[in-house]
């Protein structure tokens, strides 16, 4: 399985944890891991990764406990059944577009990533 769609921003100042357990989180809403689907194994998504295998293990973990992966000990980790949390393609699409079109203004105005990280945060939490 190929690496490449998980980046982690060392220097972002967002914990490396959190950082991945978002990204998995966000590949399985799009649909680019279905139930029963293998993940990489622990020691091999943290050497791709340049990270500590502790820290993939304890977002294994996490994610487990959310119910979005299965773990096996001695097989592997896999997309749970219960992850079936896509959406549909035309739906994420036009989410993405929106999110964009956020993004673009907010750079415009000279709003940093993280600051409109803040304000987003901010109005899921009234939500």
């Amino acid at each position: 399985m190929e690496q490449l769609w998980i980046d982690i921003n060392k220097k972002s100042g967002m914990p490396i944890y959190v950082q991945l357990e978002e990204r998995i989180r966000f590949l399985i809403h799009k649909g680019l891991f279905s139930a029963g689907d293998a993940m990489p194994t622990v020691r091999g998504l943290a050497v791709t990764l340049g990270i500590n295998a502790n820290t993939v293990s304890r977002v294994y973990r996490d994610l487990e406990l959310e119910g979005l992966l299965r773990l096996e000990r001695g097989v592997g980790t896999f997309v749970a059944a219960s992850a079936n949390t896509a959406l549909p393609k035309k739906e994420f699409e036009r989410f993405e577009k929106k999110v964009f079109e956020v993004a673009k203004m907010a750079k415009t105005a000279g709003m940093t990533a993280p600051e409109l990280a803040l304000i987003i945060q901010a109005k899921w939490k009234e939500i």
